[in-house]
C-alpha cells in the first residue's frame, strides 16, 4: 500500500516538474521574442538601429494613449528588460547579442524622457543616442565591458538614453536663447 502512494506521490511530482518545465519553455520562448523587439534583432544589417527606431514607434503610440509620460512606466520598461534580457542573454549563450535590441527600446525610452514628441526631436535624439550608445563614452563603456549579464546589456544603453536626453536638453535651452 506505502508503494502505491509513494508512486502516486512521484507521479503528481513529474507531472508539477513537467508543468514547470513548459512554463519555463514559454517564458523563454516570450523572453526571446520580446528581447528581439519582436523579431527586428534577426535583421542581417543594424539590428540596434532598427531596434531603435521600433522603440520610438512604440513611444508615438504610447504618447497618444497618455501611458508613456509617467516615471513609473519608465522604471518598469527598465527592470523587465533586465530580466528578459537576462534570460536571452543565457539563451544566446554569448553576451549581449545582437539578436537582443529591447536595450536600446528602453535606452530610447529614457533618452525621450519628458521630451516632447516632434519629428525635428525625434530625429535629433535618435542621432545623439545611437551616437552615444555605439561609441560608448564612460561610464557607458565601463558597464558594458564590467557587466555581461542583463543589467549590463540594458544600463549601458539606458545611460547612453541619460546623455542623450541631457544634451538634448543643454542644447534646446542654448538654441532658445539663441533665436
Amino acid at each position: 500500500m506505502k508503494i502505491f502512494c509513494l508512486n502516486t506521490i512521484d507521479l503528481k511530482k513529474n507531472l508539477v516538474l513537467k508543468d514547470l518545465i513548459i512554463l519555463y519553455n514559454i517564458l523563454i520562448k516570450i523572453s526571446i521574442f520580446l528581447s528581439s523587439g519582436f523579431g527586428v534583432g534577426y535583421f542581417k544589417y543594424a539590428p540596434g538601429t532598427i531596434g531603435t527606431f521600433l522603440g520610438i514607434i512604440i513611444i508615438y503610440i504610447l504618447t497618444s494613449f497618455n501611458i508613456y509620460a509617467n516615471i513609473l512606466s519608465l522604471i518598469l520598461v527598465i527592470f523587465f528588460s533586465i530580466v528578459i534580457c537576462e534570460i536571452a542573454n543565457n539563451y544566446y549563450l554569448e553576451s549581449d547579442s545582437k539578436k537582443i535590441v529591447l536595450d536600446e527600446i528602453a535606452g530610447i525610452f529614457v533618452a525621450t524622457y519628458g521630451i516632447e514628441i516632434t519629428l525635428i526631436n525625434i530625429i535629433y535624439i535618435f542621432l545623439l543616442f545611437r551616437l552615444f550608445d555605439i561609441y560608448k563614452p564612460f561610464p557607458i563603456s565601463y558597464i558594458d565591458k564590467k557587466f555581461k549579464n542583463g543589467f549590463g546589456i540594458v544600463m549601458d544603453d539606458v545611460l547612453a538614453g541619460v546623455y542623450s536626453n541631457i544634451i538634448f536638453l543643454i542644447t534646446s535651452i542654448y538654441l532658445v536663447r539663441i533665436l
